[in-house]
């Protein structure tokens, strides 16, 4: 493959989610294929320690490049190869791919330019999802249960923000002024947060210097609330994977069914605090009734956004390619 062809793989492929919009997939090509490397650098010290989410972003890359090459009638062999722990300075081996002609395309494909994410209130419409089912995901419709889990995320995610050191971290991650110098390049702007002007620089104060002022004064939890978003989703997917699965392979799956879910009408915001929380976490394996041999990986709200999708903060491909 010339690298023009590869670079138009990469272009469509650096379109699937990261967390935090780190995006530390990198692609290098090899005869026959090419190699997908996590690179240490914009990882999440404090969030993501052990950089297992930095795993489910490059598998969610993968899978996206083996997407994209469906549509040129590629077919792709993937070795998962995190877990080899291979690495090349602050560069970490994710996955070989190696390419073979006359493969099938891939119709989820198509999705992967209308996918997006959608942090405010979703619309109120019927949304036809026709049976649609995954045996890695269990499907919250109804209202108890979205408001069950609006409130267990709400406290969940004010007990993350009181930990300092990951408040700051996100926060550095956050692009609440469009004349950031990486608002366009990574992380969450303000427009993808769906936050006017005000509001986005009112938020870098209380999530700053203010913080325990306005925690003792009582008003953090309604500062860190989402609760009106959750209760409005149509659809709460919460996605789980065999517990010794490679993050590899689990994001590759978790961005299949975010695009299935996009090929429904359907926005997402992810509401990480949810899976990240030990405490959360089994709460919800207990009720949700997710056996013990697996692991909660993600719990996504989805519905109807009824907007545009606000404008994507992506790296150049020249900087993905190595």
């Amino acid at each position: 493959m010339d690298r023009e062809a590869l670079e138009g793989i990469v272009a469509r492929a650096w379109l699937a989610p990261s967390v935090h919009n780190t995006q530390p997939a990198r692609w290098k090509p090899v005869p026959g294929g090419v190699e997908i490397w996590s690179d240490d650098r914009v990882g999440l010290d404090i969030g993501d320690p052990d950089r297992r989410d930095a795993g489910l972003s490059c598998g969610a890359a993968v899978e996206a490049t083996v997407l994209a090459a469906s549509a040129l009638g590629l077919s792709a062999r993937v070795d998962d190869l995190w877990q080899a722990q291979t690495t090349d300075g602050p560069l970490r081996l994710a996955a070989r791919i190696g390419w073979t002609t006359g493969g099938a395309e891939d119709g989820l494909h198509r999705s992967l330019e209308t996918r997006f994410t959608h942090r405010g209130v979703f619309d109120v419409a019927t949304v036809p999802l026709f049976g649609w089912t995954r045996a890695d995901a269990v499907v919250v419709t109804d209202a108890p249960r979205r408001v069950w889990l609006a409130t267990l995320d709400e406290g969940v995610s004010l007990r993350a923000m009181r930990r300092g050191p990951l408040r700051r971290e996100l926060r550095d991650w956050m692009r609440l002024s469009d004349r950031h110098p990486r608002a366009d390049l990574d992380g969450l702007s303000r427009r993808a947060m769906r936050m006017g002007r005000g509001t986005a620089l009112a938020a870098g104060v209380v999530l700053g210097p203010l913080w325990w002022v306005c925690d003792a004064l009582g008003l953090t939890r309604r500062i860190v609330s989402e609760a009106e978003a959750t209760r409005s989703a149509a659809v709460i997917a919460c996605f789980h994977r065999p517990a010794g699965e490679s993050p590899v392979s689990t994001g590759r799956a978790y961005l299949r069914l975010w695009l299935e879910a996009t090929q429904l009408g359907l926005a997402g915001w992810p509401m990480a605090a949810l899976a990240d929380d030990p405490d959360s976490r089994a709460e919800i394996a207990a009720r949700l009734a997710i056996g013990g041999d697996r692991r909660l990986v993600q719990v996504l709200r989805l519905g109807p956004a009824g907007s545009d999708p606000p404008p994507r903060a992506r790296l150049p491909v020249a900087d993905l390619l190595i």
